[in-house]
């Protein structure tokens, strides 16, 4: 025992001395400084009162959008779902726009949505998310419009507790709260709930605020007369995109936690990387955008939570990678075998806590979907219409 705990000490002194190793712990530092003190302040700023002016008596005419492309299995589930909705019917319009199957699949079941305006909407040709938003965006009636996707099950009063918000008229839009649905199905999915957790204390400390950036389209409300469309550009999302748009117009775009909706999260390695790459690309994109706006002093949103969500979403990728590198190569070089062998044993036993398993599963995903991301940007590919994931639909 003696013998290895010099060892380890003569390995930690080469380490010490080494720039590499000084520079790993140096990174590593900032990185945990920058995420933590964002955290506790967005913790913080999350507990104070709305300065918005709410009327629970606000009850307007409400469009609600559903992209359904090839969801002939989950549209009857979703009609079903809005059926049950805690809103006068008379005050919806509920616009499908989809394929031939799935627009016929959805008249099987129209007849629950007695009282509401429902249009059906051909899409002969794929349009994507985004381009079938925007065709729906054309004869909506709504005062408000709201976006959902076929397979996003609303709870029964999600509408009416994010609807209210909209009294106050500098609020532009609003998006609600995830809860996954599979989340004790594995530890991809589980991991998916642990990070939602903080995920949601940002969003909604900036909402207090004043807006936050990033929003999910699978429940989200708009005001028609400030919304003109959706954001339609090759690589960009119909719901970040289109808000850092609206933000830049000096309106608000706020995270509501008592607007909920159920969703799966994907239940495997595979599918959870293309998901996560496809919605890094799109922040990656719009967030990008927001820095270059508020450089220009085109952005009323505070500097710290464009600089915070920028550092987060794209630049956080490099650096990871980069620790990882530094730590890697330094212990290689010093051949610090006995250190390296000590950390993989303290990683091993911490791993056997469900909590910091899904942490190092959530940390390895999140950095290699980002990666893939930003090799994506920087070689051009850049799509509208992306492949479905089937698996989230098997709950």
């Amino acid at each position: 025992m003696a013998l290895l705990i010099d060892l380890i000490q003569q390995e930690l002194a080469l380490l010490l001395s080494d720039y590499l190793f000084l520079a790993f712990l140096i990174l590593i530092i900032i990185h945990f400084a920058i995420n933590v003190a964002y955290t506790i302040y967005m913790s913080k700023a999350s507990r104070r009162p709305w300065s918005l002016n709410i009327s629970e008596d606000y009850e307007p005419f409400v469009t609600i959008i559903v992209p359904a492309y090839k969801e002939a299995k989950v549209i009857g589930k979703k009609i079903e779902n809005i059926a049950k909705m805690d809103y006068p019917k008379h005050k919806l319009q509920v616009i499908i726009v989809g394929d031939l199957e799935t627009l016929e699949a959805a008249k099987q079941k129209l007849s629950i949505l007695e009282g509401v305006k429902v249009l059906l909407l051909e899409e002969k040709e794929r349009l994507g998310k985004s381009g079938a938003l925007n065709y729906a965006l054309k004869f909506a009636e709504g005062e408000l419009i709201a976006t959902s996707d076929a397979d996003a099950m609303w709870e029964k009063d999600a509408l009416r507790n994010a609807v209210k918000y909209f009294s106050d008229l500098r609020v532009a839009a609003i998006t609600g709260h995830e809860i996954i649905a599979n989340a004790s199905k594995n530890i991809h999915t589980y991991s998916e709930e642990l990070y939602r957790k903080m995920y949601y204390l940002l969003r909604l400390g900036e909402s207090k605020i004043w807006s936050t950036l990033i929003f999910q389209g699978e429940l989200a409300l708009y005001r028609g007369s400030y919304l003109k469309y959706f954001e339609h550009k090759p690589g960009y999302s119909d719901d970040t995109g289109t808000i850092i748009r609206l933000v830049r117009e000096g309106y608000r775009c706020i995270y509501i936690p008592e607007a909920k909706f159920s969703d799966s999260a994907p239940p495997s390695f595979k599918d959870k990387i293309k998901l996560k790459s496809r919605r890094g690309q799109h922040l990656i994109n719009a967030l990008t955008d927001a820095l270059k706006y508020k450089l220009r002093g085109e952005l009323p949103l505070p500097a710290y939570i464009v600089l915070a969500n920028y550092y987060m979403h794209v630049l956080s990728t490099l650096i990871q990678l980069a620790i990882l590198c530094l730590l890697v190569v330094s212990l290689i070089r010093n051949a610090a075998f006995v250190t390296s062998a000590l950390l993989i044993a303290v990683l091993a036993i911490l791993a056997q806590k469900k909590n910091i398993r899904a942490i190092i599963e959530l940390y390895i995903t999140s950095t290699l979907a980002l990666t893939i991301a930003l090799m994506k940007n920087i070689v051009g590919k850049r799509s509208i219409a992306w492949e479905k994931i089937e698996s989230m639909r098997e709950i």
